[in-house]
């Protein structure tokens, strides 16, 4: 008689002892995929934010139209991708540059806020001529030799010097005086507005000066005009003192002109005493 044959164990024990090997084994492919992800996007990072270059920033606030002088920057270590285009990375790139706008304490220098060329150098337009208040403008005539061959420019201070013929104060013998009779004086146009559209700063001789003074400066600088001889000089820039319009109490800004003469202008200058 025949044996029946043993029966194989059934399959179902080794598909539950494989499943959860396999499910174990995906979530630690699972596991070590984010952690290599957000390891690279670790090391993207630092290393894009790590590496810093040298550039050229202001120490301090540097007006428009101001030599840009190896005391007025410096070099600062700014991250690569913080770098803004057509940035200075040495101080040597920037000699003999000014600067076109304000630019401020830390602020990057870029090649499109500082020139070397001067005829690119212009004061920004304003819808109202800039008078401080208690002030007036007033225009004067210029020349080439009378107005430093046309180098004077807006936003410069100049001195105004008189020369005067002592016969105006009936002082004899008659002799030639000549008196600085203003200083700091800020100009604030050069020339005539233009009708067309602004290209650049006026450049060469113009024939006039806007200038800033008090009300009271601008009745003697009138007599002045009639009367004298005037001729211009141009500060160095370092001296420009935007507070000193006027030295003289009784020519205090907002104060009414008193009656202008020969007496109260001699009183003022002492061309006679020359």
């Amino acid at each position: 008689m025949a044996l029946p044959l043993p029966m194989p164990p059934p399959a179902r024990q080794t598909t539950r002892v494989r499943t959860p090997l396999f499910l174990v084994g995906v979530g630690l492919a699972l596991v070590a995929f984010i952690a290599m992800f957000a390891f690279g996007i670790l090391f993207a990072s630092r290393s894009s934010d790590g590496a810093k270059v040298p550039v050229v920033v202001a120490i301090d606030d540097i007006q428009a139209r101001e030599p840009i002088t190896i005391a007025s920057v410096t070099l600062a270590q700014i991250p690569q991708s913080a770098v803004p285009p057509h940035a200075f990375l040495r101080l040597s790139d920037l000699q003999g540059y000014s600067a076109l706008v304000n630019i401020y304490k830390g602020q990057a220098l870029t090649a499109n806020i500082v020139a070397s060329n001067p005829d690119q150098i212009a004061s920004p337009s304003t819808s109202f001529l800039p008078i401080p208040p208690g002030f007036v403008a007033i225009t004067v005539p210029t020349s080439e030799l009378q107005g430093v061959a046309g180098y004077i420019s807006p936003g410069d201070y100049i001195n105004i010097i008189a020369t005067a013929n002592s016969d105006l104060f009936f002082s004899k013998p008659s002799r030639l005086t000549t008196r600085t009779v203003f200083s700091n004086v800020r100009v604030i146009r050069v020339g005539p507005p233009s009708l067309g559209p602004k290209q650049g700063q006026t450049v060469g001789v113009v024939g006039s000066l806007t200038l800033v003074m008090s009300q009271c400066d601008s009745a003697y600088l009138e007599w002045l005009l009639t009367n004298v001889t005037l001729k211009y000089d141009l500060l160095y820039y370092g001296q420009y003192d935007p507070s000193g319009y006027s030295t003289q109490p009784l020519c205090a800004p907002g104060s009414s002109p008193p009656t202008i003469g020969p007496n109260a202008v001699d009183a003022r200058w002492s061309f006679t005493k020359g």
